[in-house]
């Protein structure tokens, strides 16, 4: 999970609804967004985040929108299931998650300025 990067440079209009567009597709496979400093958790549950598991992090910073997994080596079996998840579980829903906004972010690199994307 670590090697889970990603950064789209685009016109600073569009990042808003890029950006709703992208919260979206988390919710679609089950990650929630809670709001960060930096932008937002995509995360199963509010617990699942307290308790240090991974999740995946947006950041928005002017026209730049970024992804990458908050504590990707902090996957641990029996914390997740303290919490009733499963560890393979978590582990696929947030690289399911991260190929969805991979996907959605693809579809605007034609107008965008730059898209660097890498996925395990």
């Amino acid at each position: 999970m670590a090697r889970i990067h990603i950064t789209l440079k685009v016109n600073d209009e569009r990042v808003k609804s890029l950006l709703e567009e992208v919260l979206d597709a988390g919710r679609s496979i089950g990650l929630n967004p809670e709001s960060r400093v930096e932008g937002f958790a995509l995360t199963p549950s509010h617990e699942a985040a307290v308790i240090g598991l991974p999740h995946l992090r947006i950041a928005r910073i002017g026209d730049l929108l970024m992804v990458w997994v908050r504590a990707p080596y902090s996957l641990d079996q029996e914390k997740c299931r303290s919490i009733g998840l499963n560890a393979d579980e978590l582990y696929e829903m947030l690289l399911a998650g991260a190929r969805k906004i991979a996907e959605i972010l693809r579809r605007y690199s034609k107008s965008a300025e730059y898209l660097e994307i890498t996925l395990p």
